[in-house]
C-alpha cells in the first residue's frame, strides 16, 4: 500500500505537467475525471478492506474474551 502512496504522489507533478503543457483539451478533461474516478473507486475498496479488518478483529477478540 505504501507503494501505490508513492507511486500516487510521484505521479500527481507529471499530471500536472502534462495538463499545463496540453492545456484544457477535452480529450485531458475526460482522461483526467475517469483517473480521478479509478482512483475514488480505489479509495473505497481499500477503505471497505481495512473496515472488514477492524470488524473482523474485534468480532475475535469479543469471541475469545467471551468464550
Amino acid at each position: 500500500m505504501v507503494k501505490l502512496i508513492t507511486f500516487l504522489v510521484a505521479a500527481i507533478p507529471v499530471l500536472m505537467f502534462l495538463k499545463t503543457i496540453l492545456g484544457k483539451s477535452k480529450v485531458l478533461r475526460e482522461a483526467s475525471a475517469e483517473f480521478r474516478k479509478q482512483v475514488d473507486y480505489l479509495v473505497w475498496g481499500i477503505l471497505i478492506l481495512v473496515g472488514c479488518a477492524i470488524v473482523y478483529s474485534f468480532g475475535s477478540l469479543l469471541y475469545s474474551i467471551y468464550k
